[in-house]
């Protein structure tokens, strides 16, 4: 191995430990390479190394240094830009502004110089400095960049039309999402929503639903209440980035307006949750397609949950109750409930037992089980007390459900009520 690429090996190893130094200690690798490398091109080598790896470990004032090393010695923009980089990174003014000075001495009005000094400028808040460079740039080969920097220096005046003007010339350059927004924001400020709308609405039709552009327009939909607009936003979104957080939301924006119909087409054209289409079934009162999928979930996943809802949906979607569906339901529900072991599950049982006069003992055991849960469940203090009825315990059953009397919400509730208290004046006759 010759002794140059020994010690650029050497240089390699030590990285690392270089880029976790204070700024001044750099000049100790400094020294150590000017010493042990006197070729120009052997220097450039080291330095470009340490540079880059200072800039990976963001130690910038290192990284700083040694492009700009790297500049003095090549002449090479682009390590002064590096160099610049990484000073603005730290927000080393001072630094910046040095390098600056540097750089036009041998590239004059560069662009890329002319630009780093706007943003120099602007960060300065010395807007007047940054206008007349900007100005010079826009009348050559201006970029979007430039026009946004130039409607930010308009709007730190108070002129939002001139402002509006170069967003909007930065974005017939590029066509980026990023120009119209910033466009789009002044015209809310103005109460111009309509026309921010049709600004966002015409870039979604001509390039697309991108995240950035449709995000904004949901924000406005959702502020106007346009939910047929957030609607399709939502969808297109989901069609253009297959993020599932965009179908929940269509979902749950369908739900909010019970537009049960949508939802369903949306989750059966995408295939997007076959457990929240059977929700929505469940919802709808479908208990027919609800059924079917429940039996099917069941049947593919083994999920135990699905055949207890498959029973559930069995049985309500039933209108003749006759012993075969029960015999059927009730089977379902003694396959899955003691291993689902969910206080909703038990109570449906318990409550088909019960009403029907099956296994009244056996229906109180399996609702206490609920109850241990969810002791004020109020559906489950019902079929508590409903079981005690079926016993002729009336005034017991009574006691469960005086407190809830007066509510008039749940009209079997109180059919109970009036049966228990019929009962109760029976045995007093």
């Amino acid at each position: 191995m010759s002794r140059y690429y020994f010690i650029i090996f050497f240089l390699t190893i030590t990285l690392s430990s270089c880029a976790q130094k204070s700024a001044p200690l750099y000049l100790q690798e400094y020294k150590t390479i000017n010493a042990t490398l006197p070729n120009k091109s052997e220097k450039a080598d080291a330095y470009v190394l340490i540079a880059m790896d200072a800039y990976d470990h963001q130690e910038y004032a290192t990284s700083s240094r040694f492009f700009e090393k790297l500049y003095d010695i090549t002449d090479e923009k682009e390590y002064i830009l590096e160099a610049l980089k990484s000073a603005v990174m730290l927000k080393d003014y001072d630094r910046i502004k040095l390098l600056l000075e540097k750089a036009k001495g041998k590239l004059g009005d560069d662009p890329s110089i002319s630009r780093y000094f706007v943003a120099y400028y602007i960060d300065k808040k010395e807007y007047a400095k940054a206008d007349k460079i900007l100005q010079k740039l826009i009348t050559k080969k201006p970029n979007e960049q430039d026009y946004e920097l130039a409607a930010l220096i308009a709007k730190s005046k108070g002129n939002r039309q001139q402002a509006k003007r170069y967003y909007q010339k930065a974005y017939e350059l590029k066509h980026d999402g990023h120009s119209l927004l910033l466009l789009a924001d002044i015209l809310l400020k103005e109460n111009k929503s309509d026309e921010a709308i049709r600004l966002l609405e015409s870039h979604t039709r001509m390039y697309g639903c991108s995240k950035i552009v449709c995000t904004a327009l949901i924000k406005i939909y959702t502020k106007t209440q346009d939910l047929k607009a957030l609607a399709e936003i939502y969808k297109k979104l989901y069609q253009t980035t297959k993020d599932p957080l965009y179908a929940k939301s269509l979902i749950e924006l369908y739900a909010y307006q019970k537009d049960y119909r949508n939802a369903i087409l949306f989750l059966k054209k995408t295939k997007f949750d076959d457990e929240i289409l059977l929700e929505i079934y469940t919802a709808k009162k479908d208990y027919k397609r609800g059924y079917r999928l429940a039996q099917k979930l069941y049947h593919d996943t083994g999920d135990l949950e699905f055949l207890a809802k498959s029973a559930i949906l069995e049985y309500e979607g039933s209108k003749n109750k006759s012993k075969k569906l029960l015999k059927d339901v009730l089977k379902k529900f003694e396959d899955s409930v003691y291993q689902i072991n969910r206080p909703l599950f038990y109570n449906y049982y318990a409550y088909l037992l019960i009403d029907h006069d099956i296994n009244v003992n056996k229906g109180l055991k399996l609702v206490q089980k609920a109850l241990k849960e969810e002791p004020k469940s109020l559906f489950y203090i019902d079929t508590l007390a409903w079981g005690y009825y079926k016993k002729h315990q009336c005034q017991k059953a009574y006691k469960l459900l005086k407190p809830y009397e007066s509510d008039q919400t749940q009209p079997e509730i109180i059919d109970h009520i009036d049966k228990i208290k019929q009962c109760i004046k029976d045995k007093t006759k």
